[in-house]
């Protein structure tokens, strides 16, 4: 199955504005929310599980459940070694340095408590310092995929859905967000688990039922796209200061919670899905190829760009930037995701160039098992060559003695 460039491109889009907001620039506060009530996190964490959708449920098709649930524990083992080898070096560092660092020792507080027990907890996914709640999340999710995949296959996406939403309703209650004062190394990280599975169900869903079928007939994208339009441009203009205050009650800004996927956050990030899954534009290649260079390599890009944040935000922190500065350290950190991308992006084409061109292979000719000895035997004008009793002889011209 091909890949879609318009996925890696809003991919990488998402990962470019995430870079963006994670460090406090007046960027940062140009680019929060720009899309409404909705964060970065929401969609990157969507189009990788419609993603896992597609690519694992075709494989889900093709191949049967076996190999499709090794390839996809595979990659969720990929995924677990990255944020690894990713947060304990960093925590070590962090470790060395925080005597001098106060945005450091801030950031990885829980872990300088307690730094012996949230190590041994790193490895279990139970210690999460923030920035690094991400990747445990998607861990999990991928290594329940396989089953989710096999229940819709047996009984459709209806039953799997219904439950997961239970699950989500559930969660926007206190109960499902733990108290961790007391259990302290035990960090869990900001997203509750139990309410953005539902997010990566209606993903996996999405992409799974597009590899079977279209997901809109030309005649419901209308009914669909409409009303999911409008919610889009009713969200835009209350976000964006474009609505009076005063037809919006302030009670309802607590429906928005991002860690808990609020109601209200929840209901404006379906409807984006929904309008762009209707409307289903088609932008010209050149327009999307420089954030699908990010979203091609989006695992890595992600990994990259979390120590490249605290870098940057401990330098905004610790030294008096101006504003003009502090854009500049800004737009920075976005575009140092794309040298590494395209470094990437080149070492993934040698090693495709060095498979489909190997390296010819040295001739040798194989010495035979057996050499007969030879013997020869003058007569005269002829020299014959015995090679083995029975065997013909052949006559070979002697030279004349001198």
């Amino acid at each position: 199955m091909s890949r879609d460039q318009r996925l890696d491109a809003l991919r990488g889009l998402l990962l470019l504005i995430m870079a963006a907001v994670h460090v406090p620039t007046p960027v940062s506060h140009a680019l929060q929310e720009p899309f409404g009530f909705i964060g970065n996190a929401e969609g990157f964490f969507f189009l990788s599980a419609c993603l896992a959708g597609r690519v694992y449920g075709n494989n889900y098709l093709k191949n049967g459940w076996e190999p499709m649930s090794q390839r996809l524990w595979g990659r969720a083992r990929v995924v677990y070694y990255f944020h690894i080898g990713m947060v304990v070096p960093v925590v070590f560092i962090a470790w060395a340095l925080s005597s001098r660092l106060v945005p450091v020792a801030n950031h990885f507080h829980v872990f300088l408590v307690h730094p012996w027990g949230a190590l041994a907890l790193m490895p279990l996914l139970l210690h999460q310092p923030p920035l690094f709640d991400i990747l445990p999340l998607y861990v999990i999710l991928l290594g329940a995929t396989p089953w989710l995949l096999a229940v819709a296959r047996r009984c459709g996406w209806l039953p799997v859905l219904t439950a997961s939403f239970l699950c989500w309703l559930a969660a926007q209650g206190n109960w499902a967000r733990l108290d961790t004062a007391a259990l302290l190394p035990f960090r869990w990280g900001s997203f509750n688990l139990f309410a953005w599975q539902f997010l990566w169900a209606c993903g996996v869903a999405a992409g799974e039922t597009s590899v079977r079928r279209k997901l809109f007939s030309p005649s419901s994208r209308w009914w669909f796209g409409v009303p999911a339009a409008l919610i889009v441009a009713f969200a835009l203009m209350v976000r964006h200061g474009l609505w009076p205050d005063t037809w919006f009650p302030p009670v309802l800004f607590g429906w928005m919670d991002k860690w808990s996927l609020g109601p209200l956050r929840l209901l404006s990030f379906g409807a984006w899905a929904v309008f762009l899954m209707a409307w289903n534009p088609r932008p010209p290649g050149w327009l999307l190829s420089p954030t699908a260079l990010l979203g091609r390599h989006s695992l890595a890009v992600f990994t990259f760009h979390l120590p490249l944040v605290i870098v940057a935000t401990t330098a905004v922190l610790l030294i008096p930037f101006s504003t003009a500065q502090q854009t500049v350290v800004g737009l920075l950190v976005m575009f140092a995701l794309f040298p590494w991308a395209m470094w990437l992006e080149q070492r993934r084409r040698n090693r495709e160039l060095a498979a489909s061109n190997p390296a010819p292979k040295p001739v040798v000719n194989p010495r035979p098992a057996w050499q007969p000895s030879v013997a020869f035997q003058s007569t005269g004008k002829f020299v014959h060559a015995i090679l083995v009793p029975g065997m013909a002889r052949r006559p070979v011209p002697s030279r004349r003695a001198a």
